[in-house]
């Protein structure tokens, strides 16, 4: 069974003792595994863990989906608390993260660096293409960019050695599960585009992706590439769809609409997933 626990998302469910933030935490769960996915901006996923009956000091691992603040601003406070599993994220996840306005720069970064991991003796494994953690549990990264009209915002920078860049966000990975009915993807912010994100992990697993849950950065989407990717989606077979944080309400609205065969939900603070 796969179990998929929304610890933090920007709007709560029906449970109102916990606490909404803009932002994304899911802890996921096999027979084999337990894995804490984002970490949102601050200390409320860690604390709505507590008041979700979650323990968080055996988890497996901590995977970073890229390293903008909300999702992973709260690590240090999951470490300081006791979480001190491996941490993988993908390359380049310690270049600042920026958004441009104007003649200005907006500080978007996680808010620690390498020598943090040192000071706390975390272990950091650094996942560029796939990685297997567990049998039927892989991290993916190093997604192809498939479909032209999927366009990272040019607002977003990184500052690199060289200065600040346009960024294409190298470090962006997501977690990809087996199950008896196909893929399940959990993905954090999808700034390379979703559906590349999901064409490239059908590619290189040679499966269809049965189920996606997480941000899909379709916020900011206009008509005609909400239109196409909506479209593709159906095209693409995928049954499951719990899509959440950075979509738009634009996107929820559509999605929720559906197709014949297409379940969608929106995943707040504290909505789960069970899946055989």
């Amino acid at each position: 069974m796969i179990i998929l626990r929304t610890l933090l998302e920007n709007n709560l469910s029906r449970n109102r003792s916990l606490t909404a933030e803009h932002g994304l935490s899911f802890l996921v769960e096999t027979e084999k595994i337990r894995i804490l996915f984002d970490c949102s901006a601050g200390s409320a996923a860690r604390k709505n863990a507590g008041k979700m009956n979650v323990p968080l000091l055996d988890i497996d691992y901590v995977v970073l989906s890229h390293s903008h603040y909300d999702h992973a601003g709260g690590y240090p406070d999951m470490v300081v608390n006791g979480v001190h599993a491996p941490l993988i994220t993908g390359p380049q996840f310690f270049e600042e993260k920026y958004a441009r306005e104007g003649g200005k720069y907006v500080y978007l970064g996680c808010g620690f660096g390498e020598s943090f991991l040192v000071e706390n003796s975390i272990e950091r494994q650094v996942c560029a293409g796939c990685e297997t953690l567990a049998e039927g549990c892989h991290v993916a990264g190093g997604f192809s960019r498939i479909y032209d009209f999927e366009k990272v915002p040019a607002r977003f920078v990184r500052q690199t050695a060289g200065g600040m860049a346009a960024d294409d966000f190298p470090d962006e990975i997501c977690l990809v599960l087996e199950s008896e009915k196909g893929l399940v993807m959990v993905v954090g912010c999808s700034h390379p585009g979703i559906l590349n994100m999901i064409e490239s992990v059908r590619e290189q697993f040679g499966k269809p992706v049965y189920a996606v849950f997480g941000g899909s950065h379709l916020v900011e989407a206009d008509e005609e590439r909400l239109e196409k990717t909506i479209n593709i989606l159906k095209e693409m077979g995928i049954v499951l769809m719990g899509f959440n944080h950075c979509t738009g309400d634009e996107a929820q609205s559509r999605l929720a609409q559906g197709a014949e065969g297409m379940v969608y939900s929106h995943l707040k603070t504290g909505d789960c997933i069970f899946l055989p």
